[in-house]
């Protein structure tokens, strides 16, 4: 007799939470719709002017990072990078009508110069040999990368970010495409020049 009851009061309790449930959503008149993005019309690419020499190091293995909303990676580089390059990713995919939110860092290795510099793991090589004078010097400068973003090869937006001295360059752009936008009309965007390091 008392598995019975435990099972009727069980029952009994599991209807009552579900029937408090359903009262709840009629009477907020909740509906759950999944976020539906509609893909941006038009082709995309984007260009980085990097305004200084880009290099990984032990903290940061890549030189180049460009993420499309905060994990779809257009971009991943390892190799240095030249001052003056211009780098362009072509076709992006993902874009979407409303909010674009492009994440950019680009490593100036110059942590690790200094490390090196300061501190020697062979007592044969002097620290006037690990680091030049350039390299110390790079230190106390900012470093900029612009972005430029182009639907149809018309720019749409354009930024550039810049670094804390001796930081590498972290930050994000935002770009606004209003529904049902295309190529011809005129585009919105704001931006938040420097991100979390």
């Amino acid at each position: 007799m008392r598995p019975v009851l435990a099972i009727v009061v069980i029952v009994v309790a599991l209807g009552s939470v579900r029937a408090y449930i359903s009262f709840v959503d009629s009477v907020t008149g909740r509906e759950f719709t999944p976020i539906q993005e509609i893909q941006a019309a038009g082709r995309f690419h984007v260009d980085l002017t990097i305004s200084f020499d880009a290099h990984a190091d032990v903290f940061t293995p890549e030189s180049v990072l460009l993420e499309l909303h905060g994990g779809r990676i257009l971009l991943q580089m390892e190799e240095s990078v030249a001052a003056g390059t211009v780098l362009t990713i072509d076709p992006v995919e993902g874009i979407v009508e409303g909010a674009n939110e492009f994440y950019l860092k680009v490593s100036t290795a110059e942590a690790e110069a200094e490390e090196d510099g300061a501190f020697s793991l062979s007592g044969d090589d002097p620290p006037s040999e690990l680091t030049s004078e350039g390299d110390l010097e790079g230190a106390d400068k900012s470093r900029a990368v612009r972005i430029r973003v182009f639907r149809d090869d018309q720019l749409i937006a354009e930024e550039t970010i810049w670094s804390e001295p001796g930081e590498p360059v972290d930050g994000t752009v935002t770009v606004h495409l209003p529904a049902g936008s295309s190529s011809t009309e005129d585009h919105d965007h704001e931006h938040a020049e420097k991100g979390p390091s």
